[in-house]
């Protein structure tokens, strides 16, 4: 039960920062804008499926919705890897310059 309500309450939470972050920011001007974006998205979406699907059971639809909220996902958090992986050459160069081992 109590895993059930928290779910719900990511669902919400989740949709909310959506929405909030979506009609407030310019999120479209930049490519840190639009991943911050598609992670809430992808995050609310799976969630309130999820929510939907305690609260209603499953439904014939249910196996489609399922399909494309979960394939945002991967797409997401592999843009999410890129990112990070694209930032780590710069975050070793800062570190190795702090300690005073590069020039």
């Amino acid at each position: 039960m109590l895993g059930s309500v928290l779910i719900v309450c990511t669902a919400v939470l989740a949709d909310a920062c959506t929405l909030v972050y979506g009609f407030g920011f310019r999120w479209w001007r930049d490519s840190t804008g639009r991943h911050l974006f598609s992670f809430m998205a992808s995050i609310g979406l799976v969630a309130s499926l999820w929510a939907v699907r305690l609260l209603a059971g499953d439904t014939p639809w249910f196996a489609g919705a399922r399909l494309a909220a979960f394939g945002l996902v991967p797409w997401v958090l592999g843009w999410r890897l890129l990112i990070i992986l694209r930032a780590l050459p710069q975050e070793r160069q800062r570190r190795r310059l702090s300690r005073g081992d590069g020039a």
